[in-house]
């Protein structure tokens, strides 16, 4: 990300190994003058506001300065200065600001307070994940080592995320990780933005206060005020009617929502995470989403790696849902392969229905092939690699499969047999006996 442009979007992509640095852009402040002289604050916010009330994001002493003084705001044409209505006035250069660019490293006057001003960068680097989990998420494959070092990095600050990812891949465990590792003391609420009807959209997102409309016959948070202190997940966020979107970008940028029928907005402290399946640039280009409200949502973004490109965690996921689910079935290595080589268009969560109805389905015994009940892949996909890995396999191709399978685990775990069985999720004894037949 350049300094230049401080809604410029910082893309990681979650399989990557090579590039583990992420850029902040953020309003560095510095009072040079007045009671609080010395003061340094470096916020990585789009937005910040100063005055002498606590839950402004610098708070001054200076008693010349009002409760709410004045907000500087990152834009990608600059630094917008924009005066909250102050007793004293909100100065730059000897001229009273109302609501003007300045220049960078502009200096500003707030009552007796001489402000700094600075547009900088702040790099963060992070590693890969030494753990097979994080939070909700499972895994050890590359890109899930680098998603949970990602995540850890990211989660305390408090900068806007967008998840990217297809249906079932997990977006909202990330999002409930991103929450718990951020510290932050108030609940996660998760809105779902898929609602058809607008002015529900609106009302369950912003609230509405008694009597807005016919039938308001009391108050309504919404989900902003609800997850106050905390985290708002908005999911599906692509699907957001576009005539709610400048709300939202509004909300985003002025940290306030204007519950239906209210008279003035309220001030909200939310840190929000979005999630999406779609193409949201695409989106943009088409005219489908508004392309500042898309720069707002992605100054981070977060993309979940589908299923199939994390097969080699398969038998970990099993393991870990059969210990959620208390499954009392035990798969067959015939069916930890066909698992392996299914192209799971629904992802985890897919893979997690169908553990659920196999072990219902074995009434107690092993899962077999026949148990899992994996759909057959589209016939015009066929050109497709993971179609053509979905394709129904000879015995002697299911034998040379399970034989490679064993002989990775068992380089991978030092040839410890027990830890090899605990990964591939199948009895030591049933380990041993394929070991012998396939001259392991």
């Amino acid at each position: 990300m350049s300094n230049s442009d401080p809604s410029a979007t910082q893309t990681i992509q979650a399989a990557s190994r090579a590039d583990r640095k992420i850029a902040f852009e953020c309003i560095e402040l510095e009072l040079v003058s007045g009671p609080d002289a010395g003061l340094r604050s470096r916020l990585p916010l789009a937005t910040v506001s100063i005055g002498t009330s606590p839950d402004n994001d610098v708070v001054l002493t200076d008693r010349t300065v009002s409760r709410y003084h004045a907000e500087i705001k990152a834009t990608s044409e600059g630094v917008l200065v924009r005066d909250l209505g102050s007793t004293n006035g909100t100065f730059s250069n000897g001229l009273r600001v109302v609501e003007a660019f300045v220049e960078p490293n502009a200096r500003l006057s707030l009552g007796k307070s001489g402000i700094q001003i600075r547009q900088t960068t702040e790099e963060r680097s992070y590693h890969l994940s030494d753990a097979d989990w994080n939070g909700g998420l499972v895994g050890r494959t590359g890109p899930m080592r680098e998603l949970f070092g990602l995540l850890t990095a990211v989660a305390p600050t408090p900068m806007t995320v967008l998840i990217n990812g297809e249906s079932g891949s997990g977006k909202e465990l990330v999002a409930t990780t991103l929450h718990e590792l951020s510290g932050r003391n108030g609940p996660l609420v998760v809105f779902d933005a898929s609602v058809t009807d607008p002015e529900m959209v609106r009302n369950d997102l912003f609230g509405h206060v008694k009597g807005a409309f016919t039938g308001a016959s009391g108050a309504r948070e919404g989900a902003f005020r609800r997850a106050e202190g905390g985290t708002l997940f908005i999911d599906e966020i692509g699907e957001l009617p576009l005539e709610l979107q400048p709300r939202l970008l509004r909300a985003l940028e002025n940290r306030e929502v204007a519950p239906v029928g209210a008279d003035r907005p309220v001030k909200v402290d939310v840190r929000v995470i979005a999630a999406t399946h779609r193409d949201l640039e695409s989106m943009v280009r088409d005219g489908a989403f508004r392309a500042d409200l898309f720069y707002r949502l992605s100054v981070i973004t977060v993309q979940v790696p589908p299923l199939r490109d994390i097969r080699d965690d398969i038998p970990l996921l099993i393991r870990h849902f059969s210990d959620q689910l208390g499954l009392p079935c035990r798969l067959s290595p015939e069916a930890l392969v066909l698992l392996q080589r299914y192209h799971w268009p629904g992802n985890v969560r897919e893979l997690r229905n169908v553990l659920e109805r196999a072990s219902v389905l074995c009434r107690g015994g092993e899962i077999g092939p026949e148990h899992l009940r994996l759909a057959e892949p589209d016939p015009s996909s066929a050109s497709d690699p993971a179609a053509k890995d979905a394709a129904p396999l000879s015995p002697a191709q299911l034998k040379a499969l399970e034989r490679q399978m064993i002989k990775e685990a068992m380089e991978r775990n030092g040839h410890n047999k027990a830890a090899v069985a605990r990964e591939l999720g199948i009895p030591l004894s049933t380990l041993k006996r394929r070991i012998a037949d396939f001259g392991l």
